[in-house]
This record gives structure tokens, sequence and C-alpha cells, in this order.
């Protein structure tokens, strides 16, 4: 069974997800803010979320992770056929969110939330809330017509995906403003979803 060391609000929601809509059983240790786990820091010396353990085989990368999840266990489920031409987009879409779409999302996090206010630095805010109004004007041209962000069908890159614009949602980033309607509506889709909902609950996150 696979073990994930956890955080509430950490990258570790996108394995549980990933977990819950596969339907497979996993254990959950919460860490505790300001309390040393022995077991995390031996498993993760760059004390990075999620870190799982499966067997003799120890991860500290969503999106690595997911990709090692689905190859072990996925069963071809949650992605295209690695042999097909949509396998090279679905990809792009995996690693989208945890590099373009993070950005400057993280920018704004570490001045707003985690930088005392002193010490915060408004330029960087406006700077990054402009890239983030770019990025997100422009999937949303690109997910016109679609449902999920491959178009019909679900996948892990929507799990990458949807975590990263819960980051956004919870700054009040996704405002609903024109020009963005698509986008908001397709995590308004994610956060239907039942296995989200159990990646996100009160006692998990």
């Amino acid at each position: 069974m696979i073990k994930i060391f956890h955080a509430p609000g950490s990258r570790s929601v996108r394995i549980i997800w990933l977990l819950e809509e596969l339907g497979l059983d996993y254990e959950l240790e919460v860490l505790k803010r300001g309390e040393i786990n022995e077991a995390f820091v031996k498993a993760s010396p760059f004390s990075k979320l999620p870190t799982i353990i499966d067997g003799d085989v120890v991860m500290s990368e969503s999106v690595a992770i997911v990709q090692y999840i689905l190859q072990k266990y996925g069963k071809g489920r949650l992605e295209p056929d690695h042999d097909s031409n949509e396998y090279a987009e679905y990809l792009q879409w995996l690693n989208f969110g945890e590099s373009v779409l993070i950005d400057p999302i993280v920018s704004i996090l570490i001045n707003k939330v985690f930088r005392p206010e002193e010490h915060r630095h408004e330029y960087s805010v406006q700077s990054a809330e402009k890239s983030f109004d770019k990025i997100i004007k422009t999937l949303n041209s690109i997910m016109e017509g679609r449902t999920y962000i491959m178009g019909d069908d679900f996948t892990a890159a929507d799990i990458i995906n949807g975590y990263t614009l819960r980051l956004a949602n919870n700054l009040q980033l996704l405002s609903g403003e024109p020009g963005t309607e698509n986008v908001v509506n397709y995590f308004k889709t994610m956060e239907s979803r039942d296995a989200y909902q159990k990646a996100i609950s009160d006692t998990k996150s």
C-alpha cells in the first residue's frame, strides 16, 4: 500500500485525489506544523511534499509521482494510450499546471501569505497578477468547448491543473471576469468530483 506524507493544502492533495479517482487504498500520514517527523525526514531529505513510499520506491515530486502511479497501477486509466497522438499533448498539460500556471501564483502566495507585511513586495504581486491574468485568458480560449483540459475525457492532467487552480481560487484570482468564464467553469467541474472533495475534506487537507 502506498504511504503518503501529507500536510493541509500541500501538493499531496494531488496524490490523494489521484488515488481516490483510481479507487486505490493508501495510508495517510498527516504532518503537524512544528513537529519533527523522523520518517518523513528520512524519506524526503529536501522536506518536500508530497512524498510517497511504495515498497522500496520513495518519491517527492508530484507530477513524477502521478506518472509513476499511473504506470504501475493505472491500467490505462486517466491518460491517453502512450502510442496515441494525444499522449504528447497530455504530457504537456500534465506539466503545465506545475510550471507555467503555478509560477505567478507562487509569487503571489509568497508576498501575500508567507512574508510578513513589512517585507511584501507590491510590484512583484502586481506583476504576477498581470502574468496570471494573461495566462488564464489564453487558457480560457483553449478551453472553449472543452469540459476537461484534454477535451471530453477527464485525465490526470486535470488533477495537476485542478489543484493549481484551487490555489488561484483561494487567492481570489478566479473572479469570473470576462474572458475567464471557461476556466472558472472548468474549475467548478473539478470541484464537483467526489474524489476531489475527498482529497480536500477537513480530515485530510
